[in-house]
């Protein structure tokens, strides 16, 4: 086998491996409750309870608490999604942030992470909008570069398991 055909085939192992880690290197697709659609099966459940209580419409006014009908109309969109996020990797997602720089930038350039870009960190990541989210961007591929992309999934996943412990605690306490 020729070395090309070798860096070929292990650069395609090496993806697999990250597939689901988003391109600027914050997010695990997996431990994600937006990957795995547990923020939609939530909307479908208040959907249900709430159009079947008409009651709730007329506290809502009353209270002053929200335009009811937009409010209807964003759950009935959130319950409507049947899977909805791909993953930054595999389609765009389904990000807050749709034109998302990092994900269309280093998709253009062929590159996995900001990092391995020769103009990191840009321009982009260093202006308004969202400098602060910019900043995590920086500071999560800086880490990525130092420790490895393996020992930074295994960092991603261990935080979510100590938020997933913190919520039961939580849920437990009260």
């Amino acid at each position: 086998m020729y070395p090309l055909e070798q860096t070929k085939r292990s650069t395609k192992q090496l993806k697999k491996k990250y597939e689901h880690v988003s391109r600027c290197g914050r997010y695990y697709c997996p431990m994600c409750d937006y990957f795995r659609g547990g923020k939609v099966r939530a909307a479908k459940n208040l959907l249900y309870f709430v159009e079947r209580s008409g009651s709730l419409r007329l506290i809502a006014q009353d209270q002053k608490a929200c335009n009811f009908n937009e409010f209807l109309k964003g759950l009935r969109w959130l319950a409507s999604q049947d899977k909805p996020c791909k993953g930054c990797r595999s389609g765009g997602g389904w990000s807050w942030w749709p034109d998302c720089p990092v994900r269309d930038c280093t998709a253009q350039r062929g590159l996995d992470f900001c990092y391995q870009c020769a103009d990191f960190p840009c321009k982009k990541l260093k202006q308004e909008p969202l400098l602060p989210y910019k900043t995590a961007i920086i500071e999560t591929n800086n880490r990525i570069k130092k420790i490895g992309i393996e020992r930074h999934v295994e960092q991603l996943k261990e935080l979510h398991r100590a938020a997933t412990t913190q919520h039961a605690n939580n849920k437990t306490a009260t």
